[in-house]
């Protein structure tokens, strides 16, 4: 029992610490912290954020990019297993970076932050011939608004992007920042102090946590620019093992529901769909689903993982 117990709290606290519980402060007040507490856009290692850009011995990065009131620790797996990053440089060979980011400010706004970070790493690291991105939840949003930044301004650094991969991003909104918005919108039209009170306390959540609530919608474009030269995939998590099931399509992982997490009209995949793709320059859209993996867990579960690799 006490070595259970002992266990436990090794595990919760290399979760829970002074920049896990920093991340979870920015996301929810991050945009209204002074300016010297926002922090920017950097590269992380090993728990710190790094002054300049890493080097790089690999000709192929895959950057890990997190979700809302989160930083890189929270691609963390369980004691006795290699996090996805790991994992993918021991199977494939890809140099694995993580950025962490103030998740309370705009989407967009760390969207060009994402965009004008990139050549700065490929400046140099020139020996860099592909980059892959991978972004949990609000991360796929900000490399959705990074791309569009960075096609508006023609940045060489997209040529590279050869694979996108998105778990678990509110393309449609996510359920819990939408009851939020609504509830403070609704407490305003009633004419009592106590509820004018929480509306505004609803109110002071940050920019990020309300563009959750907004999805793709959030961003500059009215719909996601998909580079027309690269893969997607679009991963969703579901507390339901099933794919398809009521709960799953009610809920979804518990966060976001699937037809959130998933593009539009998902169409017909495999070969044919792979080959159309190709001959229209359009982008190559695949579409999977991980049953009985919660929002959280699509950051180190297993299943995720096979699907990442299935796919890479």
């Amino acid at each position: 029992m006490a070595g259970r117990m002992r266990k436990t709290f090794a595990a919760f606290s290399r979760r829970v610490n002074r920049t896990s519980i920093a991340g979870a402060v920015r996301g929810v007040f991050g945009d209204k912290l002074p300016q010297k507490w926002q922090g920017q856009m950097q590269f992380c290692a090993d728990g710190k954020t790094l002054e300049t850009v890493p080097l790089v011995r690999r000709a192929h990065v895959c950057i890990f990019i997190h979700g809302s009131s989160d930083t890189e620790l929270g691609w963390q797996a369980p004691e006795g297993r290699l996090n996805f990053g790991d994992q993918l440089f021991v199977d494939f060979g890809a140099q694995p970076l993580y950025v962490r980011y103030n998740s309370g400010l705009s989407v967009a706004e760390n969207g060009i932050a994402l965009a004008r970070l990139m050549p700065e790493l490929l400046k140099v690291n020139t020996s860099v011939r592909r980059v892959t991105l991978i972004g949990h939840s609000m991360g796929g949003l900000v490399i959705h608004a990074a791309v569009y930044d960075a096609r508006a301004r023609k940045m060489p650094w997209l040529k590279k992007v050869q694979s996108i991969f998105l778990l678990g991003t509110p393309h449609a909104g996510a359920p819990l920042a939408k009851l939020a918005e609504k509830g403070e919108q609704l407490l305003q039209f009633i004419p009592n102090p106590f509820t004018l009170m929480a509306a505004s306390v609803i109110g002071l959540r940050s920019k990020g946590l309300k563009d959750l609530s907004l999805g793709q919608k959030g961003i500059t474009s009215r719909d996601p620019v998909l580079l027309p030269h690269a893969k997607y995939i679009f991963i969703a998590g579901g507390l339901q093992k099933k794919r398809g099931g009521f709960i799953n399509r009610l809920i979804g992982d518990g966060m976001v529901r699937q037809p959130s997490a998933l593009p539009k009209g998902e169409g017909e995949q495999g070969l044919w769909r792979q080959i159309m793709s190709r001959v229209a320059k359009t982008a190559d859209v695949r579409i999977e689903t991980a049953g009985g993996v919660g929002h959280l867990a699509l950051r180190h579960d297993p299943r995720v993982y096979a699907l990442i690799a299935r796919h890479f």
